[in-house]
């Protein structure tokens, strides 16, 4: 009977702190069309503060194969710490995977032609929600991006209208389902980034070493311990979220 009781006391215990911390942020989900009518779905969360108008905003794009869930504490460290923050599951992951005739798409089903719609797509969410929240802030923002996430996030800086403060790029690759970055990387002026790479992925260090002869303002590397690759790397190199997290600041703050 005590032990019973011992785990029910731990479950309301897991629950009222998970209630806790949903309490502290706004969540909006969102359903976004593409120029080919394939639906985006995002997630933006900022905290609950009635005082703050509005939040710098940092976008999250994750790796290939994986989503928006994957990305451990990063999005909840970034909130603490005042951010607005935009999570986008790519077309062909997590919940973006309906076409225009509503058949599911996996990514491992499609051709670089379909991958090579994912800057508009990432651009198309990130104008929606800068039109419909007046809480997110893009004169101030900020990208993250892993593996194909990385090399979406640059041609997006390069293409959008609106430039971020800086770029963080986890586990960069120089060509990868035909998005080709060592061009666009250099058609960025005054936009900073910090790459980081796992002391273990001779691909990605060898990929970063190369981006850097390409980058036109300061091009940091830092490399983690971790043993895994992309967004994976924050699970196993504990400090790896807080270096992301100040390096933003720099930017941000």
């Amino acid at each position: 009977m005590k032990k019973l009781i011992l785990i029910l006391t731990l479950f309301l215990f897991i629950l009222n702190c998970g209630c806790a911390y949903s309490a502290n942020f706004v969540t909006k989900d969102y359903k976004i069309l593409s120029k080919d009518k394939f639906t985006i779905t995002a997630t933006l969360k900022y905290p609950k503060i009635k005082e703050k108008k509005d939040f710098h905003t940092v976008v999250l794009l994750h790796s290939l194969g994986y989503s928006s869930e994957w990305w451990g504490t990063l999005p909840e460290d970034l909130l603490n710490k005042g951010y607005a923050v935009l999570t986008i599951d790519l077309r062909g992951h997590g919940k973006s995977v309906y076409n225009a005739k509503l058949t599911r798409v996996s990514w491992t089903k499609m051709t670089n032609s379909a991958f090579a719609k994912y800057p508009d797509d990432v651009i198309s969410v990130i104008n929606y929600v800068k039109n419909e929240n007046k809480r997110t802030f893009f004169n101030e923002w900020a990208i993250v991006g892993s593996d194909i996430g990385a090399s979406t996030g640059i041609i997006v800086a390069n293409k959008i209208a609106y430039k971020p403060k800086t770029i963080v790029i986890l586990s960069p690759i120089v060509n990868t389902k035909g998005l080709f970055i060592p061009v666009k990387l250099a058609e960025l002026n005054n936009i900073d980034i910090l790459s980081v790479v796992g002391e273990k992925d001779p691909q990605s260090i060898k990929a970063s070493a190369y981006l850097k002869k390409f980058a036109q303002s300061t091009f940091a590397e830092y490399l983690s311990a971790s043993p895994a690759t992309g967004m994976i790397m924050l699970k196993h190199d504990q400090f790896l979220s807080k270096i992301i997290c100040s390096w933003i600041d720099e930017y941000l703050k």
